[in-house]
């Protein structure tokens, strides 16, 4: 039996880097991963650290991974879903540097009032309604748990008109 001649990258070690590569756009197949997710799946598979770095290397170099433009189409597809604040997390957790969610936010408007609005609408409040306070209390802490920040949730239920009403039993 004739062995197979390589060359290129991979014969400097025979059997050893085509797998990982392989086993990494396999990978991006599925979905799109920052380098920090894929250097954590590489390992969680049981490579080694230099065969993964090779890796990263050929997925930069060839485009495969990009943070930056990773978060951009992150930011583009939440941006009329998600709070800032929870993208920004979001992002982080995946790996990205913080300089690239600042660059890639550059980019975009995130009207975080419209999607208060519609999260609001979900829940049956129509602009100028009058609610309970215990409801009032629960609409505030649902968008609270969805990253808006105060000022934003007021002035977007200033803009909607909503305003609580206090029963005999509030206080």
């Amino acid at each position: 039996m004739a062995k197979k001649k390589t060359t290129g990258p991979a014969a400097e070690k025979p059997g050893k880097l085509k797998p990982v590569r392989d086993y990494a756009l396999f990978l991006l197949e599925r979905c799109d991963r920052t380098a920090s997710e894929m250097r954590r799946k590489l390992r969680d598979k049981g490579y080694e650290p230099d065969e993964i770095e090779e890796a990263l290397r050929f997925l930069t170099e060839y485009r495969f991974i990009d943070d930056a433009e990773y978060a951009k189409r992150f930011i583009r597809s939440y941006s009329s879903t998600k709070s800032i604040l929870r993208m920004r997390k979001e992002l982080e957790q995946k790996g990205v540097a913080r300089f690239l969610i600042d660059e890639a936010f550059c980019c975009f408007t995130v009207d975080e009032e419209a999607q208060i609005a519609a999260l609001l609408a979900k829940k049956g409040i129509v602009p100028r309604q009058q609610i309970e306070w215990k409801q009032y209390q629960k609409v505030m802490a649902f968008l609270y748990r969805r990253g808006y920040s105060a000022e934003v949730i007021g002035k977007a239920m200033d803009r909607l008109e909503v305003e609580f009403v206090s029963s005999r039993n509030d206080f």
